[in-house]
């Protein structure tokens, strides 16, 4: 890999973490969901995915941040974000405010920690629900990442 390749490599990871795993100046705890899993990291991983299509949502892609970090021989535990949507929330967006387009796809984080397996989100009705004429979406759409994330902690 070439040196400005491993810069983008970097870049995106770090860019992906600070998105899902850190918490901005503007952004309060209030504004994301998180629970424990009961289950270890791999189990948890397989079940918010199949969790994610039971509500009718597409995986999109999952990064294993373990792995990319890896690469430029950072050690982390097991960590990955799974991004998702559908379409017909996509058409939501498009028709209603399309200044929401950048917040999707939504994303979920599984992380191993000291503590055992978190799961954690930000709240759809934080990024989506911020535009005007789509509150109502964020509000449903915080349901169901609650739904999906109820899947680890029964």
């Amino acid at each position: 890999m070439t040196m400005a390749g491993s810069r983008m490599l970097v870049g995106t990871i770090v860019g992906l973490m600070v998105g899902v795993i850190g918490v901005t100046a503007q952004q309060r705890a209030s504004d994301r969901g998180m629970v424990m899993s009961r289950y270890g990291y791999d189990e948890t991983v397989t079940r918010v995915k199949q969790a994610i299509e039971g509500q009718q949502m597409m995986v999109l892609f999952t990064a294993d941040h373990q792995q990319m970090l890896s690469m430029v021989q950072v050690q982390a535990p097991p960590m990955s974000t799974i991004e998702f949507f559908h379409p017909r929330y996509g058409k939501a967006i498009f028709e209603g405010n399309r200044e929401a387009s950048p917040e999707i796809p939504l994303r979920i984080l599984v992380m191993q920690g000291e503590k055992g397996t978190m799961v954690s989100w930000v709240k759809p009705s934080v990024t989506i629900g911020k535009y005007k004429g789509l509150e109502s979406l964020g509000r449903e759409l915080d349901s169901t990442l609650q739904q999906i994330a109820a899947t680890v902690t029964r």
